[in-house]
């Protein structure tokens, strides 16, 4: 899952909100993956975390003990 524009909201907010949707997820979810990517395009802080996830669950991306 990913929360967008983090950068709009305060700490206070953001923090609410992340503790709410982990709480749904384990929950009221089955097939979810339980990470929860925060990511703000105007600041790019998160989306080098998100692509290297993607990278890695699409097989893009070499765990260690495949070198």
């Amino acid at each position: 899952m990913v929360l967008t524009k983090i950068d709009r909201a305060s700490k206070g907010l953001l923090l609410k909100n992340v503790l709410g949707i982990q709480e749904f997820v384990k929950e009221k979810t089955q097939g979810c993956f339980p990470q929860l990517f925060l990511v703000s395009s105007v600041e790019f802080s998160g989306i080098h975390l998100l692509r290297c996830f993607i990278a890695h669950v699409t097989g893009n991306l070499p765990t260690v003990e495949d070198s």
